[in-house]
């Protein structure tokens, strides 16, 4: 799964968010999605008592990204070092961007949502780039 999972997530959330249809995707808290079948009880109870799950979902994932980081820069050689010390850094924007997002959720602003949510998503994604450029392998892949 990798990066491809928080990827998908924020894509559907971002087209959801863009369409207008994240009140009606979320569900009514009472064990059925709009237009859709029965919903496990305890999760539709959580995510109505939780607005945009999956936004909190992928600032959850970047938060423990950033502590493998912290993990993994204690045991890898110094060219590994440095690109991982460029993918913290993006991890880091990811979540301003994230945390711009859910501001922006809050004010009911879309459009800003949108773009910050593709920042996240093209922030996260980036990781992987400084270690193709410096021809070592990533030991964030898993993550």
């Amino acid at each position: 799964m990798g990066q491809a999972y928080p990827r998908l997530v924020l894509l559907a959330l971002v087209a959801l968010l863009s369409a207008g249809l994240f009140p009606q995707a979320l569900g009514n808290g009472k064990g059925k999605v709009h237009g859709g079948g029965a919903v496990n009880p305890l999760v539709a109870g959580i995510c109505s008592r939780a607005p945009f799950p999956e936004v909190a979902a992928f600032a959850k994932r970047t938060a423990q990204a950033r502590k493998h980081v912290a993990v993994a820069a204690r045991t890898i050689p110094p060219p590994q070092a440095q690109a991982l010390r460029t993918c913290d850094t993006m991890y880091m924007n990811t979540q301003d961007a994230i945390g711009a997002a859910q501001r922006a959720i809050a004010f009911k602003d879309t459009g800003t949502a949108k773009i910050m949510l593709q920042l996240a998503v093209q922030d996260f994604d980036s990781c992987d780039r400084p270690f193709t450029h410096a021809g070592v392998p990533n030991p964030m892949v898993d993550q």
